[in-house]
């Protein structure tokens, strides 16, 4: 009869010590896997306002067409195909760069939320958007992992922050 109380007593030891742990373990898989899946998600829209901007170019524009697009309609795709990232937090910068691919021509910047309602610049802008143009298009921002509530210090730590962006490089095509 004594035998059996200690052997009880020892499962819960056990799994006290090694519960833990594995809880841990857990919960860090299940965080790395959202923000795996919101740095997917947002690369993929980055990309898709890409290639919406990239058919938007001058020619879009010639009569009888009226296609010019301004900076809101390109965050609106990015908006649409981001779900599950809050817009308050994500920064997008849009670019126009010289022939030698480094230099900025000209840059919008703005949090998603701020370019779908007040991004009214004509994107890509007049004089810079005629076909074989390069522009980029950057969306970040600061992924919190659940792990920085378990984190010991005091509220300046930044255990389980990580910047996730989107990038795309694209060519002005019509």
């Amino acid at each position: 009869m004594r035998r059996r109380r200690t052997q009880n007593g020892s499962a819960i030891l056990e799994f006290a010590l090694a519960g833990i742990v594995f809880i841990f373990v857990w919960i860090g898989i299940v965080q790395l896997a959202i923000g795996m899946w919101q740095y997917h998600t947002l690369q993929h829209a980055v990309k898709a306002a890409g290639a919406y901007v990239s058919l938007h170019g001058a020619d879009c524009s010639i009569a009888p067409n009226s296609c010019a697009i301004q900076v809101k309609d390109a965050a609106q795709v990015v908006r649409n195909l981001a779900f599950g990232i809050n817009p308050t937090i994500v920064n997008m910068t849009f670019t126009i760069l010289a022939a030698d691919h480094t230099t900025e021509i000209s840059h919008v910047s703005c949090r998603l939320d701020n370019c779908l309602s007040t991004g009214t610049t004509t994107w890509p802008p007049a004089g810079n958007n005629s076909p074989g143009q390069d522009f980029t298009i950057k969306a970040d921002f600061l992924f919190q992992s659940a792990l920085s509530m378990m984190a010991p210090g005091s509220g300046s730590s930044q255990f389980g922050s990580v910047h996730l962006a989107g990038y795309t490089h694209q060519l002005i095509l019509f």
